[in-house]
């Protein structure tokens, strides 16, 4: 909203005045915008900029069409602008996407390698697990075998303790039903006492409460009747005073509507006289928040462009690093293999057998 009304702005200001008309429109093209939340797309533009129009039917058509070319000149470089930014992105990306796809295929190879050499390690450990597992199974079954006749043993000892537990149980029972009868006959002969007990108390209790609400009606009767003659005595006295003060400002204010009518007439000249001023002060007042809008525009739009440059730059410096770092990985990957494949040749000579000449034959 704030860069197509500075547009506005420049537009109007540029031959240094504004016409009256364009001014009109300006503040209708600002309330109408400020109704829209978040960013502008171009159709919803023109839709407000139609709408500013048809309250401004004293704008001409062509000063209309210059203001409208120009905000859509404006928009459709902003477009462009941010097109540009995203192909920029873009590319970023996939520079990023290839470095990260190269370093996975290094990565996966590495692993495969790892892999045969686990798969190899994995085949001689599962030949002696094999050997171990058979040997361990022997000893099991046997270890079975004695812990099924122990197992046997247990149990028959177990059943034993298990009956003579189930005897003494079963007197326990006996002797724990023998008591909950017991205690079941005094608590109900405690809860018929407690219930006799609350019954005595709510008859009680509702007693007292018949009593005092007797005597709270009482009083709040004779209460009434007090303020009823307390209301009478003071409205009767409220009356007199009104009259009294209706008089004297009946008086007061024939003497004041003379003062008044005078005091009236100055106002009226003085009211012409401000007015004069203040629309004075209101069109300077206007324009001082337009050339301070424009400068906020330009400042603004001077650092959105010096964040751009930022960003641009910085990751154009990203995508140097990353490609620096590709270089010098590659560089100690190469390296690397070179110092491997020397290291393989050093061991095979090291371990290739001297075969010696074979002596000569006797003649």
């Amino acid at each position: 909203m704030t860069e197509v009304l500075t547009i506005v702005q420049d537009f109007i200001t540029s031959d240094g005045m504004i016409k009256s008309e364009q001014r009109k429109f300006y503040q209708m093209l600002r309330t109408v915008l400020s109704t829209h939340e978040g960013t502008f797309s171009q159709t919803e533009i023109e839709q407000y900029m139609i709408v500013a129009r048809t309250e401004t039917l004293d704008l001409s058509d062509d000063d209309y069409k210059s203001i409208y070319d120009v905000v859509i000149e404006r928009y459709t470089l902003s477009q462009r602008l941010e097109e540009e930014a995203r192909l920029e992105r873009e590319l970023a990306e996939k520079a990023r996407l290839r470095i990260e796809a190269e370093k996975k295929a290094r990565e996966e190879e590495e692993a495969r390698l790892r892999a045969e050499e686990e798969a190899k390690a994995l085949a001689e450990a599962r030949a002696r697990a094999e050997e171990e597992a058979r040997l361990k199974a022997e000893a099991e079954m046997k270890a079975k075998i004695e812990e099924e006749e122990r197992l046997a043993a247990e149990a028959e000892r177990r059943a034993i303790e298990e009956e003579e537990a189930r005897k003494r149980a079963e007197e326990q029972a006996r002797l724990e039903e023998e008591a909950r009868l017991k205690a079941e006959e005094e608590a109900r002969i405690a809860e018929e006492q407690r219930l006799a007990e609350e019954e005595e108390a709510r008859l009680k209790a509702e007693e007292e409460a018949r009593k005092k609400a007797e005597e709270q009606a009482r009083l709040e009767e004779e209460a009434r009747l007090k303020a009823e003659e307390d209301a009478r005595l003071k409205a009767e006295e409220e009356a007199r005073l009104k009259a009294e003060l209706e008089a004297k400002l009946k008086a007061e204010q024939e003497a004041n509507a003379r003062l008044a009518n005078e005091a009236h007439l100055k106002m009226v000249e003085e009211a012409i006289r401000i007015t004069e001023e203040e629309r004075l002060a209101e069109e300077a007042k206007i324009n001082s928040e337009l050339e301070e809008a424009k400068r906020l525009a330009d400042e603004q739009e001077r650092l959105a462009m010096e964040e751009e440059a930022r960003i641009l730059a910085e990751q154009n410096a990203k995508i140097a690093e990353e490609l620096e770092a590709k270089r010098l990985a590659e560089e100690e990957a190469r390296i690397a293999e070179e110092q491997r494949l020397a290291e393989e040749a050093a061991l095979e000579t090291a371990n290739m057998k001297e075969i010696p000449d074979l002596p000569p034959k006797d003649d």
